[in-house]
């Protein structure tokens, strides 16, 4: 309900320029802070996504679940914008079952594409693309994927790997495990040059094929805030502007960009009229 409600808010707020990312949290002592069981954390994301879905989509909403008290005449406000809720992106790294979820929906699947090899981030991409196309989305070329990346940057890539390893080998999720060098090799991670991180990053789609957003994690490991800035500086000036124009450049015709409000509303409107132009056709 507070989801609901507060992301409404903001695409208000935003003139609609607002997605929903959702992931479920790999952490057990998240849970029980909401009274939860991370046993039951798919059967959590499928059921709040299903009543988060209806709360956007009805104006008055009469609910009974298994994970939280019954819902009679609920109207949650405010009501999305221009009548079109808020662009999902259903998040995991290791679930297939949330993969399944994102495709049922039509929604868009974002694999955080951090911690695992590229085989399982294939894998889990195409699981999608095929569910995608099975519940009659679309071609499974055309669904909508998201992929994630970790960076750290240098001008030079051998001081680069020199001031990260430190923070790399005490990591809280990946430190004390595979090298550097073999963590790099095997995941997205990518430590070296901005021309370094571009290289890689455009090698994203050879594995999952051509895909809609590329967020970066930069935030990690332990970096001082102010070494966090300095990253989030060179990301902008050096690196995103050659991907935005390399990723224009390279997808192919078909491939539609990630739905944005316009165009959601733009289609939510086209589905209203086609009842009457059947109608007049009829007559």
């Amino acid at each position: 309900m507070k989801i609901a409600e507060d992301y409404a808010m903001l695409q208000h707020l935003s003139g609609g320029r607002v997605d929903l990312m959702m992931g479920r949290g790999n952490t057990g002592p998240v849970y029980p802070w909401f009274g939860k069981d991370i046993r039951d954390g798919i059967a959590l994301a499928v059921e709040n996504y299903a009543l988060l879905r209806r709360l956007w989509r009805e104006d008055v909403v009469d609910w009974e679940g298994r994970f939280r008290t019954p819902l009679q005449g609920f109207t949650s406000t405010p009501r999305p914008l221009d009548g079109v809720p808020p662009f999902v992106w259903h998040a995991s790294i290791r679930s297939p079952e949330i993969a399944e979820q994102a495709a049922y929906y039509g929604d868009g699947f974002f694999h955080n594409n951090i911690f695992w090899d590229a085989g399982h981030v294939r894998r889990m991409v195409e699981l999608y693309r095929r569910r995608f196309e099975h519940y009659g989305h679309g071609a499974a070329d055309r669904a909508i994927v998201g992929l994630g990346g970790q960076v750290f940057m240098r001008r030079n890539s051998q001081d680069a790997v020199r001031e990260f390893r430190p923070y790399f080998d005490n990591a809280p999720v990946y430190g004390h495990g595979p090298s550097l060098e073999d963590f790099s090799e095997l995941t997205a991670l990518t430590v070296g040059s901005p021309q370094q991180v571009i290289d890689k990053t455009l090698s994203f789609a050879g594995n999952v094929g051509d895909y809609q957003r590329q967020l970066f994690l930069m935030d990690h490991a332990g970096l001082p805030l102010k070494t966090v800035l300095e990253q989030l500086d060179m990301l902008g000036e050096e690196v995103v502007p050659v991907l935005r124009r390399e990723f224009a450049a390279r997808k192919p015709a078909h491939v539609p960009e990630a739905p944005t409000h316009a165009s959601l509303k733009a289609a939510l409107e086209a589905a209203r009229q086609e009842p009457e132009n059947e109608e007049e056709v009829v007559a």
